[in-house]
């Protein structure tokens, strides 16, 4: 996981045998408010940050360079491109990529 970053404010969840490529960035939240005025604040007192859990299931590799987004849930055996950017959830079994990432195959599961 060479340069990979997990930032968790809240809660990153991952599954069993998932695969993470070098300079992963996988964020529960939105790191910095909007508003200047909250951002002059020390982060602990942030009250703007938003934060939802990300969930990455079993089995999912997750390509060099990707960039996982707050609330997001990556299905299981899925399978998320090189450099793309994942905003929202993914469902199991299918290959998404792309700025955002869209779901471009449904994989086999025979």
């Amino acid at each position: 996981m060479s340069s990979t970053v997990l930032w968790a404010a809240q809660s990153i969840t991952i599954g069993n045998y998932v695969k993470i490529g070098a300079n992963v960035k996988v964020m529960d939240t939105d790191a910095h408010a909007l508003d200047f005025n909250v951002r002059r604040v020390r982060e602990e007192d942030a009250k703007q940050k938003r934060c939802a859990p990300v969930v990455v299931e079993d089995d999912v590799l997750i390509g060099v360079n990707s960039i996982i987004l707050k609330g997001v849930t990556i299905g299981a055996r899925s399978i998320i491109g090189v450099g793309s950017v994942v905003t929202k959830s993914v469902p199991s079994d299918c290959i998404a990529c792309g700025n955002p990432a869209r779901v471009v195959k449904i994989l086999n599961t025979d």
